[in-house]
């Protein structure tokens, strides 16, 4: 047997013994190790895919990126050239994308990159439907944008478990943890209070990484499968939105989001691609997602170009938005003038360490 066959069966038969194991509180440390297992070999089973297989090649450009998601048929294609105006295969019937197809959402002032990929199919994470292609893909975005059918808004769950067994965690926070490898001392777990597995649990997940010997942190509640998570090092954390679409022919949508954003705590938008309803108020959902700020130069004598933000993620500072600019001139940067709301009176001087809000007007400071 090949490599790729031994790991696929040893995938296989801990997944089946995971699948016929009873889940109760006597069994749940057994289920956490099998958990663990399974991780381990997926991501043994992920490095080999990087050294010998190819993803669609979508290269990142713009201030952000966007990857429109769904089943086959769901309206991605048609959402695309409503929000870039870019062209891409639109037919009733399902598979019509067979290809990354991008375009540039451009709003506010940001160029945003989005692109519609071939629909997911339920088993992507086993190669169906070329899911690890799609998921290889899906790894470079900023933002996932679920499109989903508002009369099968089940699809949306079945997209989730796919991503997440193909290592992509969408709308969910990346756990809070750290570890440093040692070379002798056995495994040593720091927490400060916080809500996590017991020891003896932590201890036998990291051992079926192959780790005998480290210091974990934990600096915020963690459960087992964030440990596994953790551990696995090939897993992102991805944020996420619902575009609902199709509502002009489902009198019931507005029951759906709200179920939709009970179970996920994700930002439910209801939308009509066919219909061009609501498209506007996505554009703004999804640059909201994005947690971007337009930050307006003004030159030391001179206006400010409001026409012209610097696009750069919320919460930068100072430092990092002359770096965009040239690394020079982060060099050489000295302080800056900040009118907005991240100052409390105008044209206050600041450091390079100032965090700056959506909409402020920044004059750098620099030795020429």
């Amino acid at each position: 047997m090949t490599e790729k066959e031994v790991l696929q069966k040893k995938l296989t038969e801990l997944e089946k013994e995971y699948a016929k194991t009873h889940h109760n509180k006597a069994t749940n440390k057994h289920l956490g190790i099998l958990r663990a297992k399974i991780a381990n070999t997926k991501k043994k089973m992920s490095e080999r895919k990087k050294k010998s297989g190819k993803g669609f090649v979508v290269k990142k450009t713009g201030d952000a990126t966007v990857a429109l998601v769904g089943f086959p048929n769901a309206g991605k294609s048609s959402l695309l050239k409503l929000l870039t105006n870019v062209e891409s295969k639109v037919a009733d019937y399902a598979f019509t994308t067979i290809d990354a197809i991008p375009g540039i959402l451009e709003y506010k002032g940001a160029k945003i990159q989005v692109f519609d990929l071939p629909g997911l199919i339920e088993g992507a994470h086993i190669g169906k439907g070329g899911g690890a292609q799609i998921a290889s893909a899906i790894r470079i975005a900023n933002l996932i944008v679920f499109v989903i059918d508002s009369a099968n808004s089940q699809n949306l769950y079945v997209l989730l478990k796919e991503l997440n067994d193909l290592g992509i965690h969408a709308g969910k926070s990346k756990p809070e943890m750290r570890m440093e490898k040692l070379n002798s001392g056995g495994i040593k777990i720091e927490n400060q209070g916080y809500k996590i597995p017991d020891n003896d649990t932590i201890m036998k997940i990291i051992n079926e990484f192959g780790i005998y010997n480290c210091v974990i942190h934990f600096v915020n509640n963690a459960t087992e499968d964030e440990l596994i998570d953790f551990l696995g090092g090939n897993d992102i954390y991805v944020n996420a939105i619902v575009a609902l679409n199709k509502i002009d022919v489902n009198e019931k949508y507005l029951q759906t989001k709200a179920e939709v954003e009970k179970r996920t705590g994700m930002k439910v938008m209801t939308i009509s691609a066919l219909k061009n309803m609501n498209i506007e108020q996505l554009r703004e959902g999804i640059f909201k997602a994005l947690q971007m700020s337009r930050i307006y130069l003004k030159p030391k004598d001179g206006s400010a170009d409001f026409n012209k933000p610097i696009i750069v993620k919320e919460g930068s500072t100072v430092f990092e938005v002359a770096k965009k600019l040239h690394s020079e001139i982060a060099r050489n940067l000295k302080y800056a003038y900040v009118t907005g709301k991240s100052v409390k009176f105008k044209s206050q001087k600041v450091g390079k360490d100032h965090a700056l809000t959506d909409e402020d007007v920044l004059t750098l400071v620099y030795q020429n």
